[in-house]
This record gives structure tokens, C-alpha cells and sequence, in this order.
């Protein structure tokens, strides 16, 4: 009897000490498991956000709204998507406008097909969730648990500390060169163009006709005007730039600003086939162009 007792309980030990250890291993292989999806999941969404820095600051210029006083609405371009799962795939099965611009349209159109489904980027999301926990929230100004629904203000402020990055470090460099407005602006831009294997002549002072450069490259003669304006550049700045690309026989036109362009602009230089950029675009002038 007691014999029987006792390899009783030996079964029972191994038998739960196997339990243990198998809960201790799917334990370990359940946090690497996370780990390697949290990892992918970050270095995917930087990789991302890297190689389309200067398009995302386009549509970032491109869509906000300064009022007459100089305020800025970034609301377009942040966007409102819906955050849980089951709504987002419904919303956009429906065509729904609120993934049609901006952050919401790059991560569905970009973000999303690098992960293959919105099924694996969530898994990868939860996965960073439980790596990373705990989030400083600078609204509430106080820290806080990461939530599955945190996931598009995670992607919209790495998108956003991208763009002001290049804002930033562009300011920076202006103002450690004395670049100002005018002149000094263009000679910025005609060295971006020149780093980038353009040949740049700058157009007489007077009798310019809209043409602060031309740039050559290939087959291609781009007249450009510069504008380092604080106000958004409207009608007349494109009207300008198409005449002057008839009278230097250009065969491309573009329009450099730092603050944008108006909605009207925006239409108009469609029309007149007029490409309107930033300056940090000139770094990807004729891939643009073609």
C-alpha cells in the first residue's frame, strides 16, 4: 500500500514538474515570439516612413490649412480612421473617405501591404504592445499602458516626428548658412540640385520672366522659381513660371515653396501642367518629373 502511494505521488510529481516545464517553454517561446514581432513590426514601419519621407511631407504641406492669421490645421492630414479592427476592415470594404488622404491613406495604401493583411499587422502590433507596455502620453501628460486601439497614434507621431525632423534640421541649415529669403533661398535650392548631378544656371536678375533657375540633366531643362514665402504661394506664382517656361523653352516647370500652396494654386498648376514641390524634394527632382 504504501509502495502504491508512493509511485502515486512520483507519477503525479512528473507529471506536473512536465506540466511546469512546458508552460516554462512555451512561456520563453510565446516572448521571443513577440519580441521578433515587435522588432519587424517597428523596423517595417521606420523602414517605411524613411523611404517615403519627402512624399509624406509634400502631402503633409499639400494638405494643411493656415488661416488668415497663421494658424495651422492639420486635421486632414492626420485624419479621424476608425481605430478598432472589425470597423476599420468594414469601413474600408465600404470605400469610406476617411482613408483616402493623408496618414490613414498612407498606412492603408503603403503600411498595410507590407504586412500582408490587417490580421498580421495587428498580431505584429499586439506583439510590440506587450514588449513595450508602458507609453508616456504627453496628453494627459502622464504615463500610461499602451492600448491595442494607441496603434494609429503610434504610426501618425512617427510619421509626424519624421516631417518635423526634415523641417527642422532644413531650418537648422538655413539658418547656420544665412540662408534667408530671396536670393539666398535660391542658391539653397540650386545646391540641392547641384549635389544631385543637375547642371544650374541662375537667370539674370532683371528680365527673368518667372525663372529663377535652369536646370539640365539629360533631356531635361527645368525651369524653376523659388518662393521662400511664409504665406501660401497662389495663382500668380504659377502663372508666372508657365509663361517663363515658354520663353527659356523649358521642357518641364516647377515651383519650389516652403509654406505651400493654395487650393486655387494647387488647380491651376494641374491645368498648366506645373509641378508644385518643397525643397526637400529637389533631393528626388527627376524621378518626380518622370
Amino acid at each position: 500500500m504504501s509502495n502504491n502511494f508512493i509511485i502515486l505521488v512520483s507519477v503525479i510529481f512528473v507529471f506536473l514538474i512536465t506540466i511546469f516545464r512546458d508552460f516554462l517553454l512555451k512561456k520563453r517561446k510565446d516572448k521571443l515570439n513577440n519580441a521578433l514581432n515587435a522588432n519587424y513590426f517597428l523596423e517595417t514601419i521606420n523602414k517605411l516612413i524613411e523611404e517615403n519621407k519627402y512624399n509624406l511631407l509634400e502631402e503633409r504641406i499639400r494638405l494643411k490649412v493656415i488661416d488668415a492669421y497663421g494658424n495651422e490645421d492639420l486635421q486632414k492630414w492626420i485624419g479621424n480612421p476608425p481605430l478598432d479592427e472589425k470597423l476599420i476592415e468594414k469601413s474600408i470594404n465600404n470605400g469610406s473617405k476617411r482613408f483616402k488622404e493623408g496618414i490613414p491613406y498612407f498606412w492603408e495604401k503603403v503600411i498595410l501591404k507590407k504586412f500582408s493583411s490587417q490580421d498580421s499587422f495587428f498580431e505584429k502590433w499586439k506583439s510590440y504592445c506587450k514588449i513595450n507596455p508602458i507609453i508616456n502620453d504627453e496628453i494627459i501628460g502622464a504615463t500610461r499602458n499602451l492600448e491595442n486601439e494607441d496603434w494609429f497614434i503610434f504610426i501618425a507621431s512617427q510619421i509626424e516626428k519624421t516631417c518635423l525632423n526634415l523641417i527642422g534640421n532644413n531650418i537648422s541649415n538655413n539658418n547656420n548658412q544665412n540662408y534667408k529669403k530671396g536670393i539666398i533661398f535660391e542658391n539653397h535650392c540650386m545646391e540641392i540640385l547641384k549635389k544631385n548631378g543637375w547642371k544650374v544656371k541662375e537667370t539674370p536678375n532683371t528680365g527673368d520672366q518667372g525663372v529663377d533657375l535652369i536646370a539640365s540633366i539629360d533631356n531635361l531643362r527645368i525651369c524653376i522659381q523659388c518662393k521662400n514665402h511664409k504665406k501660401v504661394v497662389g495663382n500668380n506664382a504659377v502663372q508666372e513660371i508657365s509663361a517663363g517656361k515658354l520663353y527659356w523653352k523649358g521642357t518641364h516647370a516647377v515651383l519650389v515653396s516652403k509654406s505651400g500652396y493654395t487650393k486655387s494654386a494647387q488647380k491651376l498648376a494641374r491645368a498648366n501642367k506645373v509641378k508644385l514641390i518643397n525643397d526637400f524634394e529637389l533631393n528626388d527632382l527627376k524621378n518626380l518629373l518622370i
